[in-house]
């Protein structure tokens, strides 16, 4: 695979802020795997959703952007058997990560919902928002249990970010210092 040729179509087709980090081979294809070049692999912030892989196709020479429907569509990628549970970090985990980033994933809270409906009898917890709101740097959580309200702003403190209560049941979280 021509490196700087991959590049190029990512540098087209998505634009300057992302580069290669990995390359791959099969029998049939090449694969070379960008990242955006501000953020790591698990940040959502640096994420693409619709878009995968630059991939040569061996046979004919062709380079391309691999769109997210070819690589569930294609044959480029042996994904039975692939699907393995995810683990679910623990607060300790949750909390490094976002420490490490400096940004709160869409993700973390999710982890946290879930380490929080494992450990609490009553755990209704929902991610919500409204028209207008800055998804990308709050999120606004609404739960009735105080306790839940009392632990997350606890949390957050503990990150070293801002929350502020939007009502009895709703508190906005900073995703960033």
């Amino acid at each position: 695979m021509d490196i700087q040729k991959a590049q190029s179509i990512i540098n087209e087709e998505l634009g300057t802020d992302f580069v290669i980090y990995e390359t791959s081979d099969s029998e049939k294809y090449s694969f070379a795997f960008y990242k955006h070049k501000d953020y790591e692999l698990d940040d959502d912030r640096g994420r693409l959703i619709g878009v995968g892989p630059v991939v040569l196709i061996k046979e004919t020479g062709v380079y391309k952007l691999l769109s997210s429907g070819e690589i569930v569509m294609g044959d480029y990628f042996d994904l039975e058997g692939e699907s393995e549970d995810e683990k679910i970090p623990d607060y300790d985990e949750i909390k490094e990560n976002i420490l490490r980033r400096n940004y709160v994933n869409y993700d973390d809270v999710s982890f946290l919902a879930e380490n929080w409906r494992n450990q609490f009898v009553d755990h209704r917890m929902f991610i919500t928002g409204y028209k207008g709101m800055d998804f990308r740097n709050f999120i606004l959580v609404e739960c009735e249990n105080k306790d839940f309200i009392n632990f997350i702003t606890e949390y957050w403190r503990d990150l070293n970010l801002s929350s502020e209560m939007v009502s009895e049941s709703k508190i906005m979280l900073k995703r960033s210092k």
